[in-house]
């Protein structure tokens, strides 16, 4: 099926197999593209409204529903997302829902109406967020304490369910691929993000801090990317959860006026160690000020809430400790520094930075060095970078055996 042919009819078909009613019929529709460039980097968005019948002289229903295409360049890489939406979420939700009493709203995601695939092909239906009461935070802003905290909940609730489907029903998660960097950084895609990218970073910083630039260059690549498959092996973890992989807060909804935040975009998720995701959301969401103050405090709230779900969800044996947390918040510490390096001058572009980056400039090698020579102008990523370089030089992050 064509990308334009998302039409009237098509959302009839859609619709008719998700609530197996093969009579409904769509009588008003409208669909727009939302995505923006620099947000959406594999997918092509699209919001529709509609109205139908679920039968001849059935009542007329209203629905608001999001369309997500998969890029075929990011499709053919491979995704977990649709074990996740098909299998892994609905398992999770219902865990949650049965301690609904205890832990309060427990809602993760989006409701998953269809979900088709083929070759080098993902779509998805979703319910419409929006229309629900949900929004975007601001990531020229980023995060603040009250707003972190909130999220780092929603991410233990994600993580916590996972662990106890993991005990309920192994061979669900084991349907999840590895992460994309459990075989190194090879790929193109990888070196581009990641290798290139701390390459430029290196350069930039190669005056004002030249013993590190130094190290940073030293490691690239072999250390880097062996160091990059340790972290996100999770045998090499003492603690493990799904991952969302990719959990920034434009990933994240927020309900401003009941103070909740559900997840989106779960093509990234694998079976490996929470301290990931949460070094994730740290370095490209949360403010730099609130980081150097409350790391720790923000750590502790997100263990709290694990724990929390863990007991209320029928986690059966020891619980993890706040200790292993933070030993595993240690042993992955490289992925803090990936993530400022290379994922925050991307989370925080502007909108002139964003106006032509997609997935496709990570496969033009000039293409990126000139949108890397725009990312890397912002004050924030400057000032945040050189910052944490020190911290991270410090905790032996930047050593090569």
């Amino acid at each position: 099926m064509e990308r334009e042919n998302y039409n009237a009819e098509y959302f009839e078909r859609a619709l008719a197999r998700a609530y197996s009613c093969e009579k409904l019929r769509v009588e008003n529709f409208h669909i727009e593209v939302v995505s923006q460039k620099g947000e959406h980097f594999c997918s092509v968005i699209y919001r529709v409204a509609l109205d139908f019948r679920r039968s001849p002289d059935g009542d007329l229903e209203s629905g608001r529903y999001v369309l997500k295409d998969l890029l075929p360049v990011a499709a053919e890489l491979g995704t977990n997302e649709k074990d996740m939406f098909e299998e892994l979420l609905p398992a999770m939700s219902a865990i949650l829902e049965n301690a609904t009493k205890e832990i309060g709203e427990h809602k993760l995601s989006a409701d998953c109406l269809l979900a088709e695939t083929s070759t080098g092909k993902e779509i998805y239906i979703l319910e419409d967020l929006c229309a629900l009461g949900y929004g975007s935070f601001d990531r020229y802003k980023g995060l603040s304490v009250d707003e972190a905290k909130i999220c780092l909940r929603k991410l233990a609730q994600f993580h916590g369910a996972s662990m106890v489907l993991f005990q309920n029903q192994p061979e669900l998660v084991a349907k999840l691929s590895p992460s994309h960097y459990a075989k190194g950084l090879s790929d193109p895609f990888a070196k581009s993000l990641i290798l290139d990218t701390t390459e430029y970073a290196a350069e930039v910083f190669a005056d004002e801090l030249p013993e590190i630039s130094k190290k940073m260059m030293a490691q690239i690549p072999e250390a880097y990317s062996q160091r990059m498959q340790d972290v996100v092996d999770p045998k090499k973890s003492s603690l493990n959860a799904v991952v969302h992989g990719d959990p920034w807060l434009n990933n994240i909804m927020f309900d401003s006026v009941n103070k909740k935040a559900v997840l989106i975009d779960f093509q990234n998720c694998y079976w490996g160690s929470p301290a990931i995701d949460l070094y994730f959301l740290f370095f490209t969401s949360v403010k730099h000020e609130i980081l150097v103050n409350n790391m720790d405090n923000l750590v502790s709230h997100y263990f709290h809430c694990l724990q929390e779900t863990l007991k209320h969800c029928g986690f059966k044996g020891p619980l993890p400790t706040l200790d292993q947390l933070k030993d595993e918040m240690h042993r992955c510490l490289l992925y803090g520094y990936y993530a400022v390096t290379c994922e925050l001058p991307i989370a925080c572009a502007s909108p002139e930075a964003s106006a032509d980056f997609g997935v496709q400039t990570f496969g033009d090698r000039e293409a990126m060095r000139k949108k890397r020579q725009q990312l890397f102008t912002s004050e924030r990523v400057l000032q945040t970078i050189k910052a944490w370089l020190p911290v991270f030089d410090q905790k032996g992050v930047l050593e090569t055996p």
